[in-house]
């Protein structure tokens, strides 16, 4: 099992790129997932209903999925944050 925690990339269609934290583990079967954390500001209408995307962590690029699109509701104060879960290989 490993872990990463820090900057991630997220690839949006056009030149939008948002920075999030992210916490991200892969189990021994090579699954893997986690969140994402935005300042709430990021908070827009297509990260809302965002249900799956492209991520990159220093350079690796890895597919996700986002299986429920009202998981930011329980949001700390002051973030936008998300549920993932990976598919394919682990960008970290």
């Amino acid at each position: 099992m490993s872990a990463y925690r820090g900057t991630v990339i997220l690839l949006l269609d056009g030149d939008e790129r948002p920075a999030a934290a992210g916490d991200l583990r892969r189990d021994e079967a090579g699954s893997w997932g986690g969140s994402l954390a935005f300042p709430v500001e990021a908070r827009t209408p297509h990260l809302l209903n965002l249900t799956e995307g492209r991520l990159s962590i220093r350079g690796q690029e890895g597919s996700f999925v986002r299986p429920d699109t009202s998981d930011w509701v329980n949001s700390p104060t002051g973030q936008f944050r998300i549920r993932i879960e990976g598919s394919g290989d682990a960008p970290f």
